[in-house]
């Protein structure tokens, strides 16, 4: 049996869940908000790169954000990232990023690539645990209000009975019906 057929288990996940729900819709509605007002902000296209540090620069007209000179194959681009992310690379090393959606002046347009920072970037990608855990109790619920599997009947027979059949008369031998040849005569005679 499910741990989520118990009503109470299935009443706090079904809360934990619509829960995560709300707080994903809420941070895609503010995000939405921000980027409404921000005379400043575009959206971009999201991507992920495997890139290798050439340089790190310090911005003096930011307080967020230092400049990263990166190489992708051939080509050399340079990216904003956190003032704290930028100072964790080194000349050389091999590093995954993230492109942010939308671009501003403000934030950072890039992030070194790990589940947190996916997950604030892109919440909608909670939504699926999230669809896949309220199906399963979903199902869980349906199976515990099945009507139960009928008892099984057993009958026990008590020694007495059984050595009581060994004196009973035995059962007349069936006979088998007459089978007729293919000729059509009986096999009898």
């Amino acid at each position: 049996m499910s741990a989520l057929a118990r009503p109470e288990l299935r009443w706090s996940a079904l809360l934990g869940l619509w829960a995560l729900v709300g707080a994903v819709l809420w941070i895609l509605a503010v995000q939405a908000f921000l980027i409404v007002l921000n005379p400043f902000c575009h959206v971009q296209r999201p991507g992920l790169a495997q890139v290798q540090v050439v340089a790190v620069d310090r911005d003096p007209q930011s307080q967020l954000t230092d400049f990263v000179t990166v190489k992708a194959g051939e080509a050399e681009r340079v990216l904003t990232l956190t003032k704290a992310e930028a100072a964790d690379l080194r000349v050389d090393e091999e590093v995954w990023i993230l492109d942010a959606w939308y671009a501003d002046g403000l934030r950072p347009a890039q992030f070194r690539l790990t589940p947190l920072r996916l997950l604030l970037e892109y919440p909608v990608l909670l939504l699926l645990p999230a669809a896949f855990g309220l199906w399963r109790v979903r199902k869980a619920r349906l199976k515990a209000q099945a009507a139960p599997p009928p008892p099984v009947r057993r009958t026990f027979t008590d020694d007495f009975h059984l050595r009581a059949q060994r004196f009973a008369k035995p059962e007349p031998p069936k006979e088998a019906p007459p089978q007729e040849n293919p000729d059509g005569q009986d096999s009898q005679g």
